[in-house]
């Protein structure tokens, strides 16, 4: 494992053009196939969505296609969406992916049959579906009345968050499949596409402000902090970019590929790739933190996270760790149920997972003990429906 220092994006070199093309190729039909894999042998759910918390209610999907609000006290569902109305049913949302995103009464995600959603937060009732011309892997970034989503059909979306209907004159035509969610700050949106490019867009229009190259697919969001963007490729390469210019400013080299957006906390990048192991890496030199890389059972596809002076840490098959931040020796590990594949949610001192079999799973950060919260059957099912007028037609949102 090495790190490596540029100072600008043409210090790549010409072999990283002439590579890329067919690096990126490779790379989807690689991510294809561990996609696949990631739901062998699991009939439901099939999508690795992370939960998300507001008001009392964890919102998550327990349940292949399906996104359902639980009472954080209870554990008892509230409403489960689609529901039983006739209009509900006939939806077929095929799988949730990404984590969903809460702000004030309303919930946003995306889902594999290709649109996007906004939901009541309280009822669970659609306020409109706005369909996209691909699936939706990625969870929506929101900001300043705007949704932000990413596509398999290799655009990205502007959409108004009260009505649904396009922002954007036209979606921004990436190229590749974008599998990340979006990263806004400011008046910038950040893209990553299966294709290696990163791309910098202006909010408000789209319109593409910088491009930095990888030299394979980018499957997961960045990590945006303090101007600078960190994010792992199929190329097996951690990369270090200016957020104003798209300079690369170092890469970080694994034994295998980087899936999931590092954790970026206090200088130290915590960065998990498929070959087992943990880093921590200088946030400003890609240099390693710790004397050597903690190893996992299994791969890990879900982020770190660190609380209560604890980095958890969860893999593929289920095992838990928890390490210290500074040096990355294990002070407890713990088996769960099922595997992880989704990013964890961090609340009130604790960490919670939901795993592959359909359970949200609370972890204690400081002893590693875990509790298993396994939802009733939803209360009532919402049958308020939206009007007619309330939904954006795909001909708005491709134009």
């Amino acid at each position: 494992m090495t790190a490596s220092v540029a100072v600008s994006r043409e210090t790549v070199g010409s072999s990283r053009r002439l590579l890329r093309g067919r690096a990126a190729i490779v790379s989807a039909l690689l991510l294809s196939a561990l996609f696949l894999a990631g739901c062998t042998g699991i009939a439901s759910p099939e999508g690795w969505a992370g939960p998300v918390a507001a008001d009392g209610t964890f919102f998550v999907s327990l349940e292949r296609g399906k996104l359902s609000a639980i009472d954080q006290e209870t554990g008892q569902a509230r409403w489960t969406f689609p529901g039983n109305s006739k209009e509900e049913k006939e939806l077929k949302l095929k799988a949730i992916y990404g984590t969903p995103v809460v702000s004030g009464n309303r919930i946003y995600f995306g889902a594999y049959d290709g649109a996007a959603y906004a939901q009541d937060a309280e009822t669970g009732a659609l306020v409109w579906r706005t369909e996209t011309g691909g699936p939706i892997a990625g969870g929506p970034a929101l900001a300043d009345g705007t949704i932000y989503v990413g596509s398999l059909d290799g655009k990205a979306y502007a959409l108004n968050a009260e009505t649904g209907k396009a922002s954007w004159p036209t979606p921004f035509n990436a190229g590749a499949e974008i599998y990340a969610q979006p990263v806004v700050q400011g008046d910038v949106v950040y893209v990553a596409t299966m294709g290696g490019r990163l791309f910098a867009l202006d909010a408000a229009s789209g319109e593409p402000r910088w491009t930095f190259e990888a030299d394979a697919g980018l499957p997961a969001a960045p990590a945006l902090v303090e101007g600078q963007l960190y994010i792992g490729s199929l190329d097996n390469h951690l990369y270090a970019v200016d957020a104003a210019d798209g300079r690369l400013l170092w890469s970080f080299e694994a034994g295998n590929w980087f899936w999931t957006t590092p954790l970026v906390q206090d200088g130290v990048v915590y960065a998990a790739a498929l070959d087992h192991k943990v880093y921590a890496l200088d946030a400003e030199t890609g240099q390693p933190r710790w004397q050597k890389p903690f190893p996992t059972e299994d791969s890990v596809r879900a982020t770190p996270a660190l609380v209560a002076d604890v980095l958890v840490v969860a893999d593929r098959a289920g095992n838990v760790y928890g390490l210290r931040p500074d040096t990355g020796d294990q002070v407890w590990s713990s088996a769960l149920d099922a595997g992880v594949l989704a990013n964890p949610l961090v609340m009130n001192d604790s960490v919670y997972f939901s795993l592959r079999n359909g359970h949200l799973e609370r972890v204690d950060p400081a002893k590693g003990d875990h509790t298993t919260l396994v939802p009733s059957p939803p209360l009532t099912p919402p049958t308020a429906t939206p009007s007619s007028s309330a939904r954006a037609p795909l001909a708005e949102v491709t134009g």
